[in-house]
Formats: structure tokens, sequence, C-alpha cells
């Protein structure tokens, strides 16, 4: 008789508490778990039940003197979850608040915090009426929620098994049921998981739950057997959080260095989208940090095991706009991919593609540049009709918006053109007189083998189509689509042949756009009509970051790539933090003290600036303020345009904010964001009429939306003088209090909504612990003149969580009226421990 199978499977949250440890501890750690694989009943193993614990399947093994693993295992049966390893008292305090089992509608394995959750809705709901949750500046006030008396949840029109279904455990329904407002319900989704987060910000939108269900593609199991583990393992939502081990040598390579989540672990839509045959073109968007590059790369992975596995010939295209972020894929996939996948994925960007292939065709084919450009257009002016009193700016943004657009051949095509998005009115008679500056253009280009994009891309699909070549890829991928034009799509609808299953996988955010205009896909021969999707989910910003990026957008209209409209008003981050920082300065050379006295008091905590990035609107101000900072004493790496970026670097990182497209960093630091530099006052003085400053303007603000959501954990913006019209004239005021004492922090964070990710790590960079000091109001909370004065003037006496804060707050208050780091760095330090150690045990009074 054989041996029952076993099953040992690892949390999201185990690998992220392992890349914690120190590396000899995770020697040791990777040396239990292939020990554990082996025979998890053992008698070596010396299970320990979880005393004050809520699930009676968690316990304890020990791992060495320090280390304890935390683990699901079963009264009987063969499947074991290992689901956190941390120092003895720090693992055992998580496992007392942890509950795992299995969802009896959805049939998924789910982790569950339920104390942290109502305690997420309570303190939430308690400040509904006072503030939002945004509380980061912006350019845009949002507007209150006012308190009403017949206030109801969210969810009251939902069943307890339609909210199940959608991935709400058991445990938490009264928790989801108690949240009646947007505040409360973004602090929620910190603790639920992660599978039924897309489902609630639906149904908070205001959609039945019917069609929630329906678009989310949520269907209930015939049976679930809620002891059955195994079988809850193997659903896409199970999927999201735990990882079944299959392979020693992965096992290896994964507990032996630190992982990156994102080459494993899918959340539930974005695995949707990828393992499936799909009846042809999909669109999917999503805003900034929602994972679509990460899809596309598993989408292209996916389709090139299917070919491997099928034996068919063929590859599989993976293209995007710019050279630099198909560097940064290919770098990416060769992480996910064997090499024989590999070799079934070709990956380029598209302008890179076209001229290649022109040349192999036999075509002159030179590479533009400016200088060569204006000669050609200096000679075709020559012909351009006087009487028309038209500059030659309005004749090249004509040429661009409309001849290349259209793909205009002709004076015919040119006066049979559409003209969406020019200001200035032409008659067809007017028109017929600009066409021979256009017909002199090209061939001034033709001679000297300038091709543009646009045109380059025509030629190779006419090139393709004549030669009945259509269909080079068996699939193409697409990344950055909003960047691509109508030509790049009609080129990328022949390289896929004609309609067929799996044909086209594209992803995009037009919120992102910073160098195209809005397209429609359908006009492209491309209908995605039924296999549109949507990623809401932000897994690398901050809530407070990303509302502040999206802010920035305000009040602006963003196209969905098909002819309709893409809203934000559904896209959240489940990750929260500190707020991001405005500094306004009256001299430029007070700027750049702090921006060096900042990265300086960084480098202190971490040890270098690799995961510090400081992007500037233009190449030339990127490099005066590089300069600046080398001759300050700091190494720099310059990101430029057409590199991949080396991690082993650990230099700080400069780059334009066009560059920083497609990367993440921890810190991001935007100087200089001044009236002049954004919207850039030179480009946009040269538009010609009011319409085409309006399109630029909105790229400009799409370009700070991209760079704020680089960063991962805060965004520091700063300005001398004049600040940009997208910072609100009204926050010059308030960025100066902030910049002489954090004075305008105005939220205020109770005990029980502290998390670790909140406290300075008191070992790392202080930069940011007067920001957490001001989080509690001492003078309020202390009481009495002469209990403030205690804690003040003798820290150590504080013992409950809240004197240690407010201890905290006097330092911060001294250091404000000592013009700067008032010393006492060890005592902040051990105040900061001390907080992180009161959290970390539950202690919150």
């Amino acid at each position: 008789m054989s041996e029952p199978r076993i099953t040992v499977a690892l949390s999201t949250g185990f690998l992220k508490a392992l890349n914690q440890l120190p590396e000899k501890a995770r020697g040791k750690v990777a040396a239990f778990v292939s020990k554990f694989r082996d025979n998890p009943r053992s008698p070596g193993l010396n299970y320990e039940r979880i005393e004050g614990g809520k699930d009676p399947l968690i316990r304890s093994i020990r791992v060495d003197q320090d280390i304890r693993c935390i683990l699901r295992a079963p009264e009987q049966g063969d499947t074991f979850v290992l689901l956190w390893i941390d120092k003895h008292d720090d693992a055992y305090n998580w496992a007392r608040r942890k509950t795992c089992h299995v969802n009896r509608v959805s049939g998924a394995l789910q982790i569950v915090d339920v104390e942290a959750a109502e305690t997420a809705v309570g303190d939430a709901s308690a400040t509904a009426g006072t503030k939002g949750i945004t509380a980061a500046p912006s350019d845009v006030t949002l507007p209150e929620r006012q308190p009403t008396a017949e206030a109801v949840s969210l969810f009251a029109h939902c069943g307890d098994d339609q909210l199940m279904l959608l991935g709400v455990p058991e445990a938490l329904l009264p928790a989801v049921r108690a949240v009646q407002s947007e505040e409360a319900l973004a602090r929620l989704i910190e603790w639920v998981p992660q599978d039924c987060v897309d489902g609630l910000i639906l149904l908070a939108e205001g959609k039945p739950i019917e069609a929630v269900i329906e678009e989310l593609e949520r269907q209930r199991p015939a049976h679930i057997d809620p002891e059955d583990v195994a079988t809850a393992l193997a659903t896409p939502e199970s999927q999201a959080e735990f990882l079944v081990i299959t392979d020693d040598d992965e096992l290896e390579a994964m507990l032996s260095a630190p992982l990156e989540q994102w080459r494993v672990f899918l959340h539930p839509s974005q695995r949707r989208l990828v393992n499936r045959d799909w009846n042809g073109p999909v669109r999917v968007l999503g805003g900034a940090g929602t994972g679509k590059t990460v899809v596309a790369m598993h989408r292209a992975r996916w389709l090139a095991n299917r070919l491997l596995a099928s034996g068919a010939p063929g590859q599989v295209l993976f293209t995007t706009f710019t050279r630099n972020l198909a560097t940064d894929i290919r770098s990416n996939l060769a992480k996910i991919c064997s090499l024989e996948e590999l070799r079934r994925i070709e990956v380029i960007h598209l302008d890179g593609w076209v001229m290649t292939f022109l040349k192999n065709q036999g075509l002159q084919v030179r590479v533009f540049n400016e200088e060569a450009r204006d000669a050609c257009w200096s000679l075709a002016m020559d012909v351009a009709d006087p009487a028309l009193g038209l500059e030659e700016r309005f004749y090249r943004e004509e040429w661009k918006d409309v001849v290349l657009a259209n793909g205009c051949r002709s004076r015919d095509d040119y006066l049979a053109a559409r003209r969406i998005g020019r200001g200035t009115r032409l008659s067809k008679q007017q028109r017929a007189l600009i066409w021979p500056v256009f017909d002199a253009l090209r061939a001034e280009f033709r001679q000297r083998g300038l091709w543009e994009p646009e045109e380059a891309k025509t030629a190779a699909a006419d090139l393709l189509r004549n030669a009945g070549q259509g269909g080079r890829y068996v699939a193409v991928v697409v990344d950055e689509a909003q960047d691509l034009d109508v030509a790049s799509f009609s080129l990328i609808r022949v390289l896929a042949g004609e309609p067929h299953p799996n044909d086209l996988f594209i992803v995009g955010d037009p919120h992102q756009r910073i160098y195209g205009k809005p397209i429609v896909l359908g006009r492209c021969g491309i209908d995605v009509r039924g296999r549109s999707r949507k990623l809401r989910i932000n897994y690398r910003t901050t809530e407070e970051t990303r509302a502040w990026a999206t802010a920035v957008l305000e009040g602006v209209d963003f196209d969905d790539l098909d002819g309709g409209n893409d809203s934000t008003s559904d896209y959240r981050s489940l990750l929260h933090g500190e707020k991001p920082v405005l500094r306004g300065f009256d001299d430029p050379a007070d700027e750049q003290r702090f921006l060096q006295d900042a990265l300086s008091q960084l480098c202190q905590g971490d040890g270098n600036l690799a995961s510090t990035c400081v992007t500037l609107r233009t190449k030339k101000a990127r490099d005066r303020v590089a300069k600046g900072l080398e001759k300050a004493g700091f190494l720099v790496r310059l990101i430029e345009a057409n590199e991949a970026d080396d991690p082993s670097d650990p230099a700080l990182r400069l780059a334009t904010m066009h560059r920083v497209k497609g990367l993440e960093f921890d810190q991001v630091f935007i100087p200089e964001l001044t009236a002049d530099q954004m919207p850039y006052r030179v480009e946009l003085n040269r538009r010609p009429d009011q319409v085409s400053r309006e399109l630029f303007e909105q790229q400009e603000r799409s370009l700070l939306h991209v760079a704020a959501t680089r960063a991962k954990k805060r965004v520091v913006v700063t300005y001398s003088g004049k600040p940009s019209s997208f910072l609100s004239p009204g926050r010059a005021d308030f960025d100066r209090d902030f910049a002489r004492g954090h004075e305008a922090l105005d939220g205020r964070v109770n005990n029980h909504l502290l998390t670790l990710n909140r406290i300075p790590d008191p070992d790392g960079d202080l930069y940011d612990w007067v920001v957490f000091a001001h989080t509690i109001n001492g003078y309020e909370v202390a009481g009495s003149f002469e209990a403030c004065a205690d804690l003040a003037n003798n820290p150590s006496s504080a013992e409950t969580l809240t004197q240690l804060r407010c201890a905290l707050f006097f330092k911060a208050r001294a250091d404000r009226h000592s013009g700067g780091f008032g010393g006492g760095e060890e005592e902040i330090r051990g105040l900061l421990r001390r907080i992180r150690k009161k959290v970390q045990a539950g202690e919150l009074d």
C-alpha cells in the first residue's frame, strides 16, 4: 500500500517574513522546510499549540533557539500550510490573531485577522464625518462625507453567501456589513483577503451584486468540503496567496534568497486573465501599480508554454512603446521563463522591429535626428502659401496630428481626414493649399532615407500584406498600449494575422499617456467587445500616494482605448503609509540643502540610496541636480533612455520623469516642481492654439502622475518660488507650514490603527520620525500640564503605548523649537523601539 501523498504549501506572508530574516537565519529555515517536507509528522518536530489563539489548527514548530514557524497542521490529513516565520515572541503574537479556514462558498483557503479588520472599520467609521481618508496634499480638495443619522452599510443589499462568493470570509461578514463610508472601506481592504477587494470596490461604486459576480466571473463550486485544504489550494483565489511546493530545486531557489512576489503569485483577477483561452483580442486596463506588465509577462509565458506543449511552431511577440521598457521587460521575463520559453518570445519595442524589417527589405532607413528633421521642414516651408498666415509650428502639428495620425498618403486623403482636437478650423480650400508643404516634406524625407515612425509602420504593414506575410507571430502581447498610435495597432493587427483565439493581449492605462493621443482599437481592426477587463488593486504605492497622484488628474477625462471613458473611482491601494510631502522654499539654495539633508539621512539609515530616485522634468535639470549632488559627495547613477538600470549599483538614481516610466523605487523625490517646469513652459508656449495647449497640459499631468506612482513608500515634492499650477495655489501656505514644523498634518492615528509599517524603523532612517510623532497630539492626550512636562522631560517614565507616543510627540516639538535635529537621537530610536514592541504585542492602551 502506497504512502499517502503529502502536500506542503507556503503562504505569501511566510515568504515575505522570510525575506526579513538575516541571511544566516534564512539558511536554517531552508534546511527546516526541506526536512519538514520530507516528513511533516517526524517525531523530531515538536508541534506546539498557540495559547490564546483563535484557530486550534494553527501551531508552532521550533526552527532554532530564536526562530519559530507558524503553520496550519491538521489533526488528520496530509496537507500542511506554512503561514509565517519569525522570532519567537513576534511569531506567537502573529499566530494568536489569525485564523485559517476554507471559505464555505467560494472554496478558497483564507487567512483572516478578524480583530484588526473590525478595529479598522470601527475607527474609520468613528471619524468618517470629519475628513476623508485621502488627507495627502493635492491640487484638489476632496469633498467631505457628512455623517447622517440614517447611514447604512454599503453592502446592505448583498446576501451573506453572495459576499462570501466574492471572497469575504464568514468571520469578516460583521466587519464588512459595518462599512458605511468610503473611508471605512479604504481601511478595511488592508485587512481582508485580496480576492474580495475587487468585489467590494465595485459594490461600493453602486454596481448590483449580480453584475459584480458576473463581471468578476465568480462561480460557486458544486461541492465544498471545508476540511479538504488540498482542493482549496487549487482555486485561483488560493493560488494568489499560497504556493504548493512541487519542485525541490524551485523551493531551494526560493528559500535561499529574497523572492520577488510577482514571479510566483498572481491576484485572482490577474490569474483569470493569464491562464485561459480567449476567443480573440483582449484589452486590459489598470492604474499605476496594478500589475499590468506583470500580467502581460505571465501571459507571454503562458502562450509560449502552450506552444512548447503542443509542439506547434511559431513565436510570441512582446512589444511596447520605448526601447528602455522593452529592455526592462526582457530582463524580467528571464526571471520567470525557462530558456525554452524565452526562445519562443521575441521582446522588442515596435519602432525597433519596424526599422529592422524595413532595412531587411532593402529600403534606405536612417534614424531621425532633430537637425535632419529641421532641414527638411525648412525646405518644405519654401512652398507654403504666405496668404494663409500659418506659422511653421501649425504645419508641424497638422502633419503629426492629422496627416500621420490618419495615415494620409494623398491630397484627397487629407481633404477627407478627421481633424479632431485641432483648434484652428480649416476649409477644404485651405487644406488644398496646405497639402503641397506635406508633399514636399515627404519628398525631402525620402531623399535622405528618413521615415516618420507612423509612416514606417504603415509601410511595413503594406509590405507584409502585399507579400502575404501577415501572421508572422502566433500571438502579440502589447504593453503600455496608451502610448501607441493608429499606425502601430494597424501593424500589430497584421503581425498577428487574421483574428483568431489568443491572438492579441493588450494592456495599458490612458491616465499614464505621456506620448500619444487617444485611439480606438475598433478602428484598427481590433475587436475587444466582450473581452475588456480592468485591474483595480494597486500593489505598489500606498493609498496616500495613489490618492495624491490621482488627484493631479482630477477634472480631466480619459478614454478607455476603444472609444469609451475610463474612470479612476474604482481604483484603490492595499497599502497605507505616509502622506506625500510637499515643501516650498523662497530660495533655491534652501531647496537644494533640504534635498541633500534628506538624502543624507536616508543613506545613514539604509546604508545606500539604491532604492531612491530623484526625478526631474528635463534632462538638463536632471544633469544639473546630479552635478550638485556629486559635488556634495553623493554617489549617483544616471538612468539613461536606452539602458536598463542595474539593481546591484548602490548609487542614488537620477532620471527624467519620462525615463522612470515602468520603474519603481522605495523613495521618489520630485524637486524643482515650479510653474516653469510643469507644465513645461518652453513647450507650452510653442503650442499654436488653445486645444493643443490643453492636450499638452493633460500629458504633463499624466507625466507627474507617472513620476509620483513610481514610489512604493514615500513621495517628496519640492519647489522654490512659484509652484507648478498642478499644485493648487491655495497649497502654498500649507507647504510652508509643513516645511517649518509639520504642523499641517491634520491626520491623527488611533492606537488600534497602528501597524508596523506606519512606525519608522528605529534602526534605519529617522527622516520621518517627526511626521509619525505628530499622528498624536500629546497636549490633548497627556492631560494636565504636569503630565505633559513629565513626559517631555523624562521620556523613560512612559509605560503605555499612548504615553510613549506622547513622549515622542514632545521630542518632536522640542526638535522644532531647536531649529532642527536637536540631538537625543538614541532616545528617539529607543522610543520608536518601545512603540513597535507595544504594537507587536497588541498592547494598545
